[in-house]
């Protein structure tokens, strides 16, 4: 490989061989249009940025010695020129302004052109430039890369007489803390659009505030589930936060961090972390404090739980259904020979005997429908033609002394007296588990209403039982239909629950209006019964 020296000697003979005049600088021609410098900029704006930071403290270290930068493209485009203001003038007249492109068919021999093809720093002092005018100065240029491939070159020009392999090695020292700095301006431009894309994308909610407790950050998830905006929220204090802004301020006076703090945001339930932001040199920076959202973990849990209890409850179920269907036999066993060796024979009788066979038998199917609510995937519906008005005359005889102990008017009216398709005593339990539910309500003195009448908007029957008694708060309300859950002191919190399922078996629907110390409305709706023949049985599994 050519020595630099030897490197000069040859350019200077191709200068010779191509019959360029020594003393005659000629006019450059290769210009970039005003375009494309400008497009040339944008592609070396990161390290045009970074140099005149540091060629600004280089200029200021060489103590007053009058230099000019210059920076290239990897082609040789000159793209910067700054510095003297006098070399600089000096140096535009003989046609080198950014634009030009510094190749030695034209310019002669140049550190620039040497540079970008050596790929190492080159220096030019007095007669080693082709053209006497460039003489009395001195060209240092060292190739800056980016990626492993050079990028461009970075030059100081100045009077020869001042020139030393001195200025060669601090150039050199400049371009490496240049590229340095600018490599560490890359990385952290991609650490700030990955830092973007995970704030805008995330499913946490994440706030930033700095040392004085100021806003600084906040991405859009927390945006919405504070309701707030970024704009609004930015320089305000974090204690303006309700439920999370004490966290981030105790954190921020130094009392501790918080990991995993269940908080209540916008009626959802979030785990809250915080803890401190240092700098550099160990000093505390700021805050930082995210929440996600665990509502549906929660619930899983809870259904997770209950489903373990409905699992308990089952074996329970098993054990005791055999021990409770023994006896009932019997009773209904020896009921029948009572009702058949009475002594007189009346209707007000047959009708008692009759409810009392009615409600034997519905003890029976309840133990059976309590090992199903325990074992949900083993439901049995079996439908036939049902009359609803029937139905609720039997559950008003069976209650009627009950309602009168408590001076309880009930108001029934069957504008819809046509059969339905549904499980006979299913349905009934349902009803029953409502009427219960109103009579408890009630403590004295009070009124029941009961509706059956056609549906106004689609095809169906809406049974609605309504109450004046003390009526459900919302959080009652929101639990009605939860299994175990109960407000009476000797209820299991299953009749509600298991009265919604029949009612889903039935494709029906129930709806609950309710109001503190006002009353409380069930609404059920059944779909109409369609042409049968004879009984059908459907096995139904729950889906978890």
């Amino acid at each position: 490989m050519e020595s630099i020296s030897e490197q000069i000697y040859n350019s200077h003979q191709r200068c010779l061989n191509n019959k360029m005049n020594p003393y005659d600088f000629p006019d450059l021609k290769d210009r970039l249009l005003d375009i494309e410098l400008e497009q040339k900029k944008k592609i070396l704006d990161e390290t045009i940025s970074v140099a005149r930071t540091f060629m600004t403290r280089l200029i200021a270290e060489l103590n007053g010695t009058a230099v000019l930068i210059a920076i290239t493209d990897d082609e040789g485009y000159l793209i910067e020129l700054y510095g003297d203001e006098m070399m600089k003038s000096q140096i535009e007249s003989l046609g080198l302004s950014p634009g030009i492109k510094l190749k030695e068919e034209e310019a002669g021999t140049n550190s620039i052109e040497m540079a970008l093809k050596m790929g190492q720093s080159v220096q030019l002092i007095g007669s080693d430039h082709f053209f006497h005018c460039l003489h009395e100065s001195a060209c240092f240029s060292v190739p800056f890369f980016s990626l492993g491939k050079i990028s461009g070159t970075i030059s100081v020009m100045m009077a020869a007489q001042q020139a030393s392999s001195f200025h060669s090695g601090l150039l050199q020292s400049a371009v490496d803390s240049i590229e340095r700095e600018v490599r560490v301006k890359q990385q952290n431009q991609k650490l700030l659009v990955l830092n973007q894309v995970l704030m805008e994308n995330s499913r946490n909610g994440v706030i930033l505030a700095n040392e004085n407790g100021k806003i600084v950050e906040i991405n859009p998830f927390a945006e919405k589930v504070l309701s707030c905006e970024k704009e609004e929220i930015c320089n305000r204090h974090i204690t303006e936060l309700e439920v999370i802004g004490g966290y981030m301020e105790n954190v921020l006076r130094g009392y501790k961090k918080y990991e995993d703090i269940e908080v209540s945001l916008s009626n959802k339930t979030y785990l809250f972390d915080s803890f401190p932001i240092y700098n550099e040199s160990n000093q505390l920076n700021g805050v930082f404090g995210q929440f996600r959202d665990i509502t549906e973990r929660l619930v899983l849990e809870r259904q997770l739980m209950l489903s373990e209890k409905l699992s308990a409850i089952g074996k329970i179920s098993a054990g005791i259904a055999h021990e409770i269907r023994n006896p009932l036999t019997s009773i209904i066993g020896l009921l029948q020979v009572l009702k058949e060796n009475r002594r007189t024979d009346n209707d007000k009788q047959n009708e008692y005997f009759r409810i009392i066979f009615s409600e034997l038998e519905r003890i029976k199917n309840l133990v059976e429908q309590f090992v199903m609510m325990a074992k949900p995937d083993s439901k049995e519906v079996s439908k036939a033609r049902v009359s609803l008005h029937e139905l609720f005359k039997d559950i008003l005889t069976l209650m009627d002394n009950d309602f009168k102990n408590k001076n309880i008017k009930v108001h029934y009216q069957a504008f819809y007296k046509e059969k339905i398709s549904g499980d006979k005593d299913k349905i009934k339990q349902v009803f029953l588990n409502i009427l219960q539910n109103s009579f408890d309500a009630i403590d004295y003195d009070g009124n029941i209403s009961i509706e059956i009448n056609q549906s106004k908007t689609d095809n169906g029957i809406e049974i609605t039982v309504s109450d004046d008694g003390t009526g459900m708060d919302k959080d009652t309300l929101n639990k009605l239909f939860t299994p175990f859950h109960t407000t009476k002191k000797d209820g299991l919190g299953l009749g509600l629950s298991m009265s919604y399922d029949i009612i889903e078996l039935h494709n029906g629907r129930i709806k609950v209006e309710s109001e503190n110390g006002v009353g409380t409305t069930f609404t059920i709706w059944l779909p109409q019964a369609k042409p049968q023949f004879g009984n059908m049985t459907f096995n139904i599994k729950r889906t978890k």
